[in-house]
């Protein structure tokens, strides 16, 4: 091979081949066996197939839940599987089986349609933020119970490992449509513009800050045969920003770790010279050096800029998920970068478009000004509304309700003498229970309908909004609140045992009862409704189904000294003596051991 031309001008490829389609037909597949998933489910739901249950989602970001919980579900094995893969094949799982590239593939070539070719930004402080994202999703949840909890949270105990493979509730952890499309537009053909064709898979995927480390120790890798003539074709092909023909020219293989295993620089080159193949390992190869885009103490403050802005986005008015925060994150930083080159430099373009010719700003470069602006305003105004939403919880915490007060009032929306554009429920839940303490119960129920009108109709919400007509609503009303939203949703456990609660007290104890009943009668492995059934039976009921309901509860915990209280007391209604005695022997043991 001739190292003679390896600076040299590279020229675009002319055809893609068989690989490019392969990949594009494979991609597909994942899209369409997505799309079945969600169609069974909500057939399975609607006609009650496998009791309206089927495998929860096969999401790497569901995986969260067994380091978390120890819950073993359907995204935390295929999350695994793909780690293991990656050690023994590469990243092909990033360029061969992820939706959010072909979203962005699908974005690079509607971009290329329009004569636009993205041209890829180089950081390299940036490119530790998917490892470090990583770590904090599925690393550090871990640590903080192995090694921080004891000091901290003494009572925090590990929950054990469990199985949830199938589900009812499918679409329970992803974000409604209003945040899915921005969240696909933002992450998709907003960072493809910016950052290149693979942007966010390289400063904002924390599956692939695993990935990377482990495609290392891969020994399937991209390789070149003698046929090699340093034309430069397989870089130009490549849209994750690999020197290719640089590196088979050192290496004799592609040692980049952002290497996907796309293929397109096999398809693109015309001597047949590069193919896959197993081998050698990358580990301990140095990464060709590349250009950057800034210098070293640019990078420290865009950095930092970076992630202010993602906290500052990241469940922004309790909107914004994390993935949809870094990819917003990596838009802001783009803007201040551009802004920067814009006061400093002498030449500035947007691809095609000049900003700034000779030290002259053009008309474009005064409206990329202004739109800067309004990113630069909505960033710092983004990061004001989190910052005082945060030191409000801190407040909170420290049982200083005044300061809570005032720091969730800064949060808000400007019209309530906030910062913020739109409110946020979790703020407007916090502010009306502190209101609700203040007897001011009035303003806790407009902030109550303020989050529910932000939410929908929320069970949580409804509980709250229940439990303060309760303080300030006439009977008739507050039975008509529970009776019209039951009707309407059934499945809203709290609000039932709120309703139920609510009625014995108000002394109804026949409509109470009632209302247990309709309430088991949707929720008949609830444990808190049996319970709160029992108590009625037991009180003001037959005490014989106390009895049976109790005597269920001391079969499913019987080293529970609580369910053997319950049943002595409700054999003592009974006048079940000896039975009534047996059992509160077998109670007072239990709390002895305990």
């Amino acid at each position: 091979m001739d190292s003679s031309n390896m600076n040299a001008d590279v020229s675009l490829p002319v055809l893609r081949n068989k690989n490019y389609k392969r990949r594009w037909t494979v991609l597909w597949i994942v899209q369409l066996l997505i799309i079945a998933h969600v169609v069974f489910w909500a057939l399975s739901k609607k006609y009650g197939w496998f009791g309206g249950a089927t495998l929860t989602p096969i999401e790497p970001s569901e995986g969260m839940e067994l380091v978390k919980n120890g819950v073993i579900n359907a995204g935390a094995i295929f999350f695994i599987l793909a780690l293991i893969s990656t050690l023994i094949f590469g990243r092909w799982f990033c360029g061969w089986g992820c939706h959010v590239v072909l979203l962005q593939d699908g974005c690079y070539w509607l971009l290329r349609k329009m004569g636009i070719r993205p041209k890829p930004f180089r950081s390299r402080l940036l490119m530790w933020f998917p490892f470090a994202l990583g770590v904090y999703m599925f690393i550090w949840p871990l640590f903080y119970r192995i090694a921080v909890a004891p000091f901290v949270q003494p009572d925090l105990q590990w929950p054990g490992v469990t199985t949830h493979l199938t589900t009812t509730e499918f679409w329970n952890t992803f974000p409604p449509a209003h945040i899915a499309i921005p969240f696909l537009f933002i992450c998709g053909f907003l960072t493809v513009y910016v950052l290149g064709a693979k942007g966010f898979c390289s400063y904002g995927c924390p599956y692939g800050g695993f990935f990377k480390p482990l495609d290392k120790a891969s020994p399937m890798r991209i390789r070149v045969n003698d046929n090699c003539g340093q034309c430069g074709k397989c870089t130009a092909a490549c849209t994750s920003n690999v020197r290719v023909h640089e590196e088979v020219n050192i290496h004799k293989m592609v040692i980049d770790s952002g290497c996907m295993k796309i293929m397109d620089c096999v398809d693109a080159c015309p001597n047949e010279a590069l193919s896959v193949g197993f081998g050698e390992t990358a580990l301990g190869k140095e990464d060709t050096k590349q250009k950057q885009d800034l210098s070293i103490n640019e990078e420290i403050v865009f950095a930092l800029l970076f992630v202010i802005a993602f906290l500052g986005y990241r469940g922004l008015y309790a909107s914004t998920p994390m993935l949809m925060a870094v990819g917003m994150a990596l838009v802001t930083l783009w803007f201040l970068v551009k802004t920067w080159e814009l006061m400093k430099d002498e030449n500035v373009n947007v691809h095609k478009t000049q900003l700034k010719f000779h030290g002259c700003i053009k008309r474009a470069g005064v409206c990329f000004g202004m739109l800067s602006l309004l990113v630069t305003v909505f960033f710092v105004q983004s990061a004001a509304v989190t910052l005082f939403h945060t030191l409000g919880d801190k407040a909170l915490n420290n049982g200083d309700v005044q300061q809570a007060v005032h720091y969730y009032t800064l949060s808000g929306p400007i019209g309530d003498g906030g910062v913020g554009l739109l409110s946020n429920p979790n703020i407007d839940t916090n502010l009306a229970k502190l209101h609700e303490q203040e007897n001011d119960f009035a303003e806790s129920e407009r902030l109550l309908w303020r989050a529910a009108e932000r939410v929908g109709r929320d069970e949580r919400v409804y509980m709250l909004i229940g439990q303060t007509k309760q303080m300030t609503g006439s009977r008739m009303n507050v039975d008509a609140f529970y009776t019209d939203n039951l009707l309407e949703n059934p499945e809203w456990a709290l609000v039932w045992e709120d309703y139920v609660a609510w009625l014995k007290r108000q002394q109804l104890f026949d409509a109470s009862i009632a209302a247990s009943e309709r309430a088991i009668a949707y929720h008949p492995e609830n444990p808190r409704l049996i319970l709160q059934y029992g108590l009625l039976m037991m009180e003001f009921g037959n005490p014989n189904i106390a009895v049976e309901i109790f005597t269920h509860m001391t079969e499913a915990m019987p080293s529970e000294p609580s369910s053997w209280m319950l049943l002595s007391k409700a054999h003592t209604i009974a006048g079940n003596e000896d039975a009534a005695k047996e059992a509160f022997e077998r109670g007072s043991s239990l709390q002895n051991i305990n």
